[in-house]
């Protein structure tokens, strides 16, 4: 929390002391998935903690200032990178088993995999200020990000932790971009809207085309691409310039996926996402990525195709999504004919009047949510591609986010019971292979001991005090589900259904809901 702000979001027509109205303005977001829907970080003091964290891992290490000449397929199903140090003659190679390239916008990894960039190139040019100051007034007057649809020069505002700030101005067509980065060009832009450029500290000044655009494939063999190396989106909408939100996205889908397979916990044999040969492509039927499938496939090899396979598969919706979303926000805020500016902000006016219209803006739930509809999840259960809740629970008498109590891994949770109690043997011997953690949630109001008979080796209980997951589970008519190491369900369904559905060679049903062990062959343990 140290690192992130939480602020307000406010719309003005035009700048507030030159009269300008405001078309929304909150000083606090609601909170969702047990933070507030909007915080910003400064990247430098993020990558400080990155960097200081890799140290407790002895598994890893770090190469800096290092160039990559070349990468391609090495030998034995691995790949390899050819670089030098900058400045040096001497090459190295290394290999691996797979290779994420996260190098940007400007990728290497993507040009030598010789991947185009599909998309659209942006015209318009932003000047980006980052700057740091401990001025009071600028604190007491900018408290919240800001962002100005003024007709001339739109402009936003972002409050950064430490006392950093970002300002971004939109540049017109006759202003030349080496010439509005000098420190008297940046001065008058910022006298312009109130602020003494004298009081700042600037830490970078530099001009920026936004681009939206996605990688034609995001991966080649064991090479997969991630970040801006991958897609670019335009910084409406909090995506920010380099898309890191989405970037994030990117690491927290794959990244489980292959310490699945480099923990030994599956086979690999992987196969690029969109061969005809491959299980998972763009045209593939979610039919055919049925969990099921999936799973009984792993031992073969072509269960992890389709695990590996499904990144692309889950990831790239939801990005496009994005891009189209942020790509009409950004529209209604650079109108420059006085007609249509009048029309937005009467527009936006009138919705802010109406308590329906009113909590969709302040709700932002105009914003796609990252719900996978394709991919490693059974498409055919109601919730399953969702991302799950996050709210309050209790745990052994403290208050903590579910995220908290689940851990990193997968997770079978189920309302008011012990989720082992509806999965057989063979079963609970497939999800401890991939370390899956057991968790029963108890009615709000219930006391801890009441939830004793439930707990194992293997399992826990939490009670949901603000019946948030009583909510979700009575709206999706569920009893149980299976969460991924992403916290996406990956099933979700009524107990006495779901299993015998996805898993009819492994377990026969009873009225009572009972679950009997039917033959299990050792070739069959998959996973």
């Amino acid at each position: 929390d140290e690192h992130v702000t939480k602020v307000g979001y406010q719309l003005y027509t035009e700048q507030k002391r030159k009269g300008g109205l405001a078309l929304v303005d909150l000083d606090k977001m609601k909170e969702e998935y047990g933070y507030s829907k909007l915080g910003y970080f400064f990247q430098p003091t993020v990558e400080a903690v990155l960097r200081k964290n890799l140290k407790r891992y002895p598994c890893v290490q770090l190469y800096l200032g290092y160039e990559v000449l070349n990468v391609g397929e090495g030998t034995g199903g691995t790949v390899g990178v050819r670089a030098k140090y900058v400045g040096g003659l001497k090459e190295e190679v290394w290999t691996a088993r797979y290779l994420l390239g996260c190098d940007g916008g400007r990728s290497i990894v993507r040009r030598k995999l010789r991947l185009r960039y599909v998309g659209l190139a942006e015209m318009e040019r932003w000047l980006v200020l980052d700057v740091h100051t401990k001025d009071e007034k600028i604190a007491r007057e900018w408290p919240h990000f800001t962002y100005v649809f003024d007709g001339r020069r739109p402009f936003l505002h972002v409050p950064l932790p430490e006392n950093f700030r970002r300002f971004e101005f939109l540049l017109q067509d006759h202003e030349d971009a080496e010439e509005m980065t000098k420190l008297q060009s940046v001065a008058r832009i910022l006298d312009s809207i109130g602020i003494d450029s004298s009081k700042l500290e600037f830490c970078r000044r530099i001009v920026y085309k936004f681009h939206s655009r996605q990688v034609e494939r995001w991966n080649v063999g064991q090479s997969f691409l991630l970040g801006d190396a991958a897609h670019c989106l335009p910084p409406f909408r909090g995506q920010g310039s380099t898309g890191m939100c989405s970037g994030i996205r990117d690491a927290a889908n794959l990244c489980w996926k292959i310490a699945m397979v480099l923990g030994s916990c599956l086979t690999s044999s992987v196969v690029d996402s969109d061969d005809k040969s491959s299980p998972v492509s763009r045209t593939t039927s979610a039919e055919n990525l049925s969990m099921w499938d999936d799973i009984k496939s792993m031992q073969s090899g072509t269960g992890v195709d389709r695990l590996i396979g499904s990144y692309e598969l889950e990831r790239s919706p939801h990005v496009q999504q994005m891009i189209n979303h942020a790509l009409a926000y950004g529209m209604t805020t650079k109108y420059r004919n006085p007609v249509a500016i009048f029309i937005r902000n009467v527009l936006f006016r009138v919705m802010m009047l109406v308590p329906r219209t009113r909590a969709y803006l302040e709700d932002d739930k105009g914003k796609p949510s990252p719900n996978i509809t394709s991919g490693f999840v059974d498409d055919r259960s109601f919730g399953s591609g969702e991302l799950f809740v996050n709210p309050p629970v209790v745990k052994n008498a403290k208050k903590i986010l579910l995220d908290k109590a689940v851990g990193s891994g997968f997770t079978a949770l189920a309302w008011n019971t012990n989720p082992k109690h509806y999965i057989g043997t063979a079963m609970q011997l497939l999800l401890r292979r991939i370390g899956c953690s057991y968790i029963t949630v108890l009615p709000r109001g219930s006391k801890a001991d009441e939830g004793v008979s439930y707990f194992s080796e293997e399992s826990v209980c939490v009670i949901d005090e603000g019946e948030e997951l009583k909510s979700w589970f009575t709206s999706r008519k569920a009893e149980f589900v299976l969460l991924r190491p992403d916290r996406s369900v990956c099933i979700c369904a009524r107990v006495a259904s779901f299993l015998f559905r996805l898993f009819p060679g492994l377990f026969l049903v009873t009225p009572t809901v009972r679950w009997r062990r039917a033959v299990f062959s050792s070739q069959s343990s998959v996973i």
